[in-house]
């Protein structure tokens, strides 16, 4: 075996010796809080389909008629011609609903922390995680430039030591969380935070 494909194996080996090993495992159905797997129901803690919109028949209603209309895909990122109707209308529905001027929707959350992160943040300025923020958000920090601070989970004592310290930096400040974290599925107290951006200036 070649050094290169040696290295690979051993690597392999020591993630299966320390129980790290992850395979993908058939889902054989998915129904509300019901999930099957090889031929098995278990009640489904897994999910982060936390408004049940997944199997929700009315939105399985626009899927169809969408594909009917639209075909299953744009053919094309939307800056150059793939910007569609239902893109424009979900858009518009969610800016009316939030009293914004304009909405923007990414096709994951993974895109949606990659594009606001580094469209807000550069370098000289502050980035503040939750220590369980999605690994995405901690991406998206790095990846803007930004200096990288972390508080403890759900912490505002460990939070407002970071403001005081960014405070100094003389940059822009983002504080970044989560509205339900999806490991623990707990939430911030979005209350406090708010007093907390507001008083030290930064953002939330």
């Amino acid at each position: 075996m070649a050094g290169f494909e040696r290295h690979l194996a051993d690597e392999l080996e020591a993630i299966r010796e320390a129980g790290l090993w992850r395979e993908l495992r058939r889902v054989d159905s998915v129904e509300a809080n019901r999930i099957k797997i090889e031929g098995r129901e278990y009640l489904n803690f897994s999910s982060n389909d936390y408004l049940g919109l997944a199997g929700h028949p009315a939105l399985g209603q626009a899927a169809k008629e969408a594909v009917e209309k639209f075909g299953v895909g744009s053919g094309a990122s939307r800056l150059i011609c793939g910007s569609l109707d239902p893109h424009h209308e979900l858009e518009a529905a969610l800016a009316d609903w939030l009293g914004a001027e304009s909405a923007l929707v990414f096709s994951s959350g993974f895109a949606a922390a990659q594009g606001a992160l580094t469209s807000l943040l550069g370098q000289g300025d502050v980035v503040i995680l939750d220590k369980k923020a999605h690994a995405s958000m901690i991406d998206a920090a790095k990846l803007s430039g930004a200096t990288l601070r972390v508080f403890r989970h759900n912490d505002l004592e460990n939070l407002e030591q970071r403001l005081q310290w960014a405070a100094e930096q003389g940059g822009r400040v983002l504080v970044a969380t989560e509205s339900i974290f999806s490991m623990d599925g707990d939430s911030p107290d979005l209350t406090a935070l708010i007093e907390l951006k507001e008083r030290y200036g930064a953002w939330l």
